[in-house]
Order: structure tokens, then sequence, then C-alpha cells
């Protein structure tokens, strides 16, 4: 059987899925808070490219391409995005191995993205910078809601 496209993207929403199961009973509002990011990463991607389309190495025609790739923007690297918003949400939730393992490999990501021919180094670390941006942020937004939703008061109807 050949991995087409859409197989590939069955199986990636598949596996998905099967974490949102298994890891909503262990980390619960982690997991969920960080597929949020995830999924708003794409978007902030594809305004990026939209402001800023930079091509990939190959249409320039510096190096070989050793993968299958479109010529969509290069910048900033979405495989490697995903990786460092896993890793930096983990981490900053306080765990510390996933965290650094997360930021190991989405290193390993990243410096294969360039070895095969489809990002600059820049791509790699703007996503470093983006990613870490995103998280941070998203945890300011949230603790300032809480915050705030602490503050209110319950209206009494009936006395």
């Amino acid at each position: 059987m050949e991995l087409t496209q859409n197989n590939l993207q069955a199986l990636f929403i598949s596996f998905l899925v099967l974490l949102v199961v298994i890891q909503w009973k262990t980390y619960g509002l982690l997991f969920a808070k960080t597929l949020f990011i995830v999924l708003f990463s794409l978007v902030i991607s594809d305004l990026i490219e939209f402001f800023y389309h930079h091509p990939r190495p190959f249409q320039l025609h510096l190096g070989d391409k050793l993968i299958g790739h479109g010529a969509s923007s290069s910048f900033p690297s979405q495989h490697t995005l995903t990786i460092v918003i896993i890793a930096f949400s983990y981490l900053l939730a306080g765990f510390k191995k996933i965290g650094i393992l997360g930021l190991v490999l989405s290193l390993v990501v990243g410096v294969s993205r360039v070895f095969v021919g489809v990002h600059f180094p820049f791509d790699i670390v703007g996503s470093f910078i983006i990613g870490f941006i995103l998280v941070v942020a998203t945890n300011y937004v949230l603790k300032e809601m809480t915050l705030r939703i602490r503050r209110i008061r319950p209206i009494r109807v009936i006395d």
C-alpha cells in the first residue's frame, strides 16, 4: 500500500485522537492547551506565509532536495514549530524530562529539515522563537483570564 498524502493525514488524525484519549487522563488541561497552541500555530504560519513568502532552498537552486516537497514558503518550519510548542508547553509546566526530550527532538527534526534541503537554518531558529513566544503568551493570557474569573462574584438573584 502506497502512503499518499490523504493516507498520512488520516493516520495523523487517528494518532491525534488516540493521544487525546490517552493523554487526557495523565496531563488533562496541559494537553488541551498544547493542542490549542499547535492548532493556533497553523494559523500564525499561514499569516506569516501570506505576508512574508520565503522560497525554499531547492527553489533557489541551493543544494539538492532529498525528499518530495511543494513550493510553499519555507518560513517557519511547521514540523519544528509543532515539536517546539509541545516541548516548551511541557517544560514550562514543570515536566522537565518531557520538555528537554522534546527540545532535543525538535532540534533533530530542524536539522534534518535543513539537511534534506527544504528549510534554511533561519527557518528552524524562527520556529524555536515563534514556538516559545506562543507558549509564553498563551500561558500569560490563560493566567490572567483565570485571575479575572476568580475575582467575579456571583450575583444573588434571591435574597
